[in-house]
């Protein structure tokens, strides 16, 4: 004789057998019934590694010697433009220096003077057009930067001036160039020669940067309207004179 038996699970039990067996049947029919997940839970499939990005920097490398062979095809044009200045002026000589940013096609998109006592700023003008109107070597990224410098020797040496002269003439310059910075900083180095009559011959001016190169005429006409003539009594011959612009 079977005995027939009963199985009475406690009240607190049974949510929890209900549930199991919802999930069961929830399995059955292909429902995943898990944890909802979290909102910042982070995609674990595999990321694709695409390689580092390619960017272009701001400043890129160029070969120096490359440069440095430009410069040196450049130079007989560069003493060309101070042999036409000297034909007039025969005190026009002294040291130059130039940089400028070559674009990724070669080409200059600007250039300065970092230094000049060559006097002259129609020899210095000419000097910078020769650089802008050339090709360069291209940089390997982004855009490059190239210095150069040469030295003219005059074909008559001027007389120099001592330091009180100078330093007068440097006064009276900050006065009449002021009109001229339009805002920009900075200090000019210029140079001028000065006849014994007291009259300015001719000037040139180093920017302090490639903007001051925008106002650097205007620097160089102003300084050869200056007279000093109570500078020059005695003076025989043009006197050259170098000085800075603050």
């Amino acid at each position: 004789m079977a005995t027939e038996m009963s199985v009475r699970c406690p009240a607190p039990l049974l949510p929890a057998m209900l549930s199991l067996l919802a999930g069961i049947a929830a399995c059955a029919h292909g429902k995943d019934l898990g944890p909802e997940q979290p909102a910042n839970v982070t995609d674990e499939r595999p990321k694709i590694d695409r390689g580092p990005t390619s960017t272009d920097s701001d400043i890129g490398g160029l070969s120096q010697e490359d440069v440095e062979d430009q410069f040196k095809t450049l130079h007989p044009r560069f003493l060309d433009c101070v042999q036409r200045t000297s034909s007039r002026i025969n005190y026009v000589g002294g040291r130059v220096a130039l940089r400028m940013r070559i674009t990724k096609q070669g080409e200059v998109r600007w250039a300065y003077l970092t230094e000049s006592t060559l006097g002259d700023r129609d020899a210095e003008r000419c000097v910078l057009d020769v650089v802008r109107h050339q090709t360069w070597p291209r940089p390997l990224s982004g855009e490059g930067l190239a210095e150069s410098s040469f030295e003219v020797d005059p074909s008559e040496a001027p007389i120099t001036w001592p330091q009180y002269k100078t330093a007068a003439l440097a006064d009276r310059a900050m006065g009449v160039t002021r009109r001229c910075r339009k805002g920009i900083g900075g200090t000019f180095q210029a140079t001028a020669y000065v006849g014994p009559k007291g009259d300015v011959i001719a000037a040139g001016v180093a920017p302090p940067n490639s903007k001051g190169e925008e106002v650097a005429d205007c620097f160089a006409e102003a300084l050869r309207a200056i007279q000093v003539g109570n500078l020059t009594v005695g003076q025989r011959k043009a006197a050259k004179v170098s000085f800075a612009i603050r």
